[in-house]
């Protein structure tokens, strides 16, 4: 589902060929689920019952819900028991136990490949992609997991190579072999601003804040009700349209009026720019009605609330990017939840200019004897800086 560049394909289909020689007979999973009896044919008996557990098979196929009965006698291999309580369960070496199922699964992916896969839908979205980058770019902070933060690294510098025009403001919603196309909606210029301020918070590239920043004045410009307030999904001057809605539902996706808010409020408190704060302040009035009546369909709008009106923080560190102290102190951050607050750091001399620009007090900011320091502050009023990531861990936690 990667492109070679960094990108993420749109979708890859349900059903797929269960014989190569019948290509237009199709079902559901056809390409990932197994019966007890194929399992056997690839792998040793013993390794077999080893893979049984581990993976949760059953002779009569593990599906329990079966509406139309596409998955008899068939599994969806999943992983039903740790390798440690497998070779416990077998009373069997641990060690011995995972090379074991390390090889069997090297086995089934082989014949795996020799079916027939089911079809790839292989256009970027921008969207999307700006919902994958977000995702990765948390996931790799809160996990200290480099695969996961640079699949989110990639991604954006996909999009910003090829979606993104620096000369015309314009971000384009869809790309696919070799071709960019289509002005974005909102929820492009939001989505993708949001994974841009999630990635900058976990690997802390200015220019992935200073591209937010920019989607973001593109974004109002083409998007914002200025009079009423929030965000219509489509940009003025298509002749096409009938009328230009605002949506007002997060659903499997975050609607672009929820997610554009947050990304205005988390980019006033960076920035201390009163506009971005009264573009957000008014968005949420327009929706009041539908937050009163309907609170339930805009969850992600909720998220705002709460960071519009709740106490927000913000985190300034000082050191070194990629320096063993300053991952110290991001490791405490990073495996904890802490709503409401930015999070900021100062590297260099030019970085403390930019950054100072919005919140004057970082001039004043450096290391600790030394050491990268920690600021906490509320309303831009720091308490006094801290180095040791226990002493950082107490005090975001009130």
């Amino acid at each position: 589902m990667t492109d070679a560049g960094g990108g993420f394909y749109s979708a890859e289909d349900a059903d797929s060929a269960a014989d190569a020689a019948q290509p237009t007979v199709k079902s559901e999973g056809a390409f990932y689920i197994w019966s007890a009896a194929e399992i056997r044919a690839l792998l040793d008996p013993q390794t077999a019952e080893w893979f049984f557990h581990r993976y949760g098979v059953s002779e009569d196929g593990n599906v329990a819900n079966d509406p139309h009965g596409e998955f008899g006698g068939r599994n969806i291999l999943y992983q039903a028991n740790e390798v440690e309580d497998t070779a416990l369960h077998f009373e069997r070496p641990v060690e011995e136990v995972r090379a074991a199922l390390d090889s069997a699964v090297q086995t089934m992916l082989e014949a795996r490949a020799k079916r027939v896969r089911p079809h790839l839908d292989d256009k970027v979205l921008t969207s999307w992609n700006g919902l994958m980058i977000s995702a990765f770019a948390l996931g790799g902070a809160a996990l200290d997991e480099p695969r996961y933060a640079e699949a989110a690294r990639r991604a954006a510098e996909f999009l910003i190579a090829s979606a993104w025009d620096a000369a015309t403001g314009v971000l384009l919603r869809r790309y696919r072999q070799g071709e960019s196309a289509i002005p974005g909606f909102l929820d492009d210029y939001a989505l993708f601003t949001q994974g841009l301020l999630d990635l900058y918070e976990a690997q802390f590239d200015r220019r992935h804040l200073e591209l937010a920043i920019r989607l973001t004045e593109q974004m109002r410009e083409r998007f914002e009700d200025r009079a009423v307030g929030a965000f219509f999904s489509t940009a003025a001057g298509d002749s096409s349209l009938v009328l230009r809605v605002k949506e007002d539902y997060d659903g499997a996706e975050p609607s672009g009026n929820s997610v554009a808010i947050l990304n205005l409020l988390r980019l006033a408190q960076i920035t201390n720019r009163a506009e971005f704060r009264e573009s957000a302040e008014l968005a949420v009035k327009a929706f009041i009605p539908r937050l009163a009546n309907v609170p339930a369909a805009l969850p992600q709008m909720l998220a705002a609330c709460e960071f519009l009106l709740g106490d927000a923080r913000q985190i300034i560190l000082v050191g070194e990017r990629g320096a063993e102290d300053t991952h110290a102190l991001l490791r405490e951050l990073h495996t904890r939840f802490i709503p409401n607050r930015i999070l900021l750091l100062v590297d260099s001399a030019e970085t403390r200019g930019a950054l100072a620009a919005g919140i004057p007090a970082i001039e004043e900011m450096h290391k600790l004897d030394g050491c990268a320091a920690a600021y906490i502050c509320r309303d831009y009023t720091c308490q006094l800086p801290v180095s040791k990531a226990a002493r950082l861990g107490e005090l975001v936690q009130y």
